[in-house]
C-alpha cells in the first residue's frame, strides 16, 4: 500500500468523481482508476460503488476513509517535523553553564532568543562547574558547554573557544580604606583577607585570581572559600574580606558592598564555548549561530 494510492483514494472520496479527482491530482483518469483498482485488490474490499453517472463510497470504503485521513495527516506531520529537525527547529539540545555565566547579559539573552527561534526544541540547561562540563561533553551527555577555561588539558575531540570577555572587579566593604577610589591595583590589596572560590570546585576564576596576585608580587591570604556567589558577596558585606569577581556580578547589590575596577593587566575573565568536534547536530548549529551573533567568536564551527 503506497502513500500515493491513499492520496488518490482520498481525492476520489472527497470529489465522488474520478474525473474531478484526476484534475485535482493532475493525473490522467485511466492512471487514477488503475491505482484505485490496485488499492482495492490489496485491501481485499471494494471501496467505491461506481457507474456511468455516480460514484459513492461503499460501507468498507467509508470505514477505510477514516483511517486514511489519519494516516495522511500523520504523514504530513512526519514530513514537517523532519524538515524542522533538518533546520534545527525540532529535537533536543543539552547545554551546560556555570553559575556565574548567568550573571552575564550575554547568556540569558541568547537562551531567550533560542527559545523564540526554536520553540519545539527541548532545551535542557544544566548548571555545572567548568571542569565537570568538559567531562560531560566527553561522555556525550552535553552538546555545548558555557564555561571558564580551566587549567587542564581538554580531552581529544573537545574544542574550546573564547566567547565573551568581562573585566574582573574587587568587591569590598564600603567602609574599606580604599573604597573611595574608582579603580585599584591588586598590589594595594595584598594585605587584605580574600574570599575565594574553592580550589577544587572546577571553576577557572580561582586560578585567574591566583595568577593575577602572583603577577602583583604576592599570594592571596584566603580566609574563606565559598561556592555560592551571593554568599561570597554577603561575606564581603559582613566585613570578612574582599573578593575578586566578574563585573557582571555587580547585579548582586547588598548594603555595605562596593565594586571597584582593577587596572592590572589581564584583569578580566572570559566565558568559553566547549563542544565535541564533529557534532553535526542542527540544534547545536542553530544555538551556535545565535551565540556568535551576540558576541563574535574567534573561530568558525566546522
Amino acid at each position: 500500500m503506497k502513500l500515493r494510492q491513499l492520496q488518490y483514494f482520498n481525492a476520489v472520496a472527497e470529489e465522488l468523481s474520478f474525473s474531478r479527482a484526476a484534475i485535482k491530482l493532475h493525473v490522467a483518469q485511466p492512471s487514477l482508476s488503475i491505482q484505485i483498482k490496485s488499492l482495492e485488490d490489496e485491501v481485499g474490499a471494494r471501496l467505491f460503488e461506481r457507474d456511468k453517472r455516480h460514484v459513492d463510497l461503499t460501507p468498507a470504503g467509508r470505514r477505510f476513509r477514516g483511517h486514511v485521513s489519519e494516516l495522511l495527516i500523520l504523514a504530513e506531520s512526519a514530513k514537517a517535523e523532519a524538515r524542522s529537525a533538518e533546520r534545527g527547529l525540532q529535537g533536543s539540545i543539552a547545554v551546560g553553564y556555570t553559575a556565574l555565566s548567568l550573571f552575564s547579559t550575554a547568556l540569558p539573552s541568547v537562551i531567550r532568543q533560542y527559545r523564540q527561534a526554536a520553540p519545539n526544541v527541548v532545551l535542557t540547561l544544566r548548571e555545572l562547574p567548568s571542569l565537570e562540563q568538559i567531562h560531560e561533553l566527553d561522555a556525550r551527555h552535553l552538546d555545548l558547554g558555557v564555561l571558564r577555561k580551566v587549567d587542564v588539558l581538554a580531552p581529544k575531540g573537545i574544542a574550546i573557544v573564547e566567547w565573551y570577555r568581562m573585566p574582573l572587579v574587587v568587591a569590598l566593604a564600603q567602609d574599606h580604606s580604599l573604597a573611595r577610589q574608582e579603580a585599584l591595583s591588586l598590589t594595594e590589596l595584598k594585605s587584605d583577607a580574600f574570599i575565594m572560590y574553592p580550589r577544587g570546585a572546577g571553576t577557572g576564576i580561582y586560578w585567574q585570581v591566583l595568577e593575577l596576585c602572583t603577577a602583583a608580587g604576592f599570594r592571596p591570604r584566603t580566609v574563606r572559600e565559598v561556592l555560592e556567589s551571593s554568599t561570597m558577596i554577603a561575606l564581603v558585606a559582613a566585613g570578612v574580606g574582599i573578593a575578586i569577581v566578574p563585573l557582571d556580578m555587580n547585579c548582586i547589590q547588598m548594603p555595605g558592598v562596593a565594586y571597584r575596577r582593577l587596572h592590572d593587566p589581564g584583569a578580566y575573565t572570559a566565558l568559553h564555548l566547549a563542544r565535541r568536534v564533529g557534532n553535526r547536530s542542527e540544534q547545536l548549529r542553530t544555538c551556535y549561530r545565535l551565540l556568535k551573533a551576540f558576541v563574535p567568536i574567534q573561530t568558525e564551527m566546522p
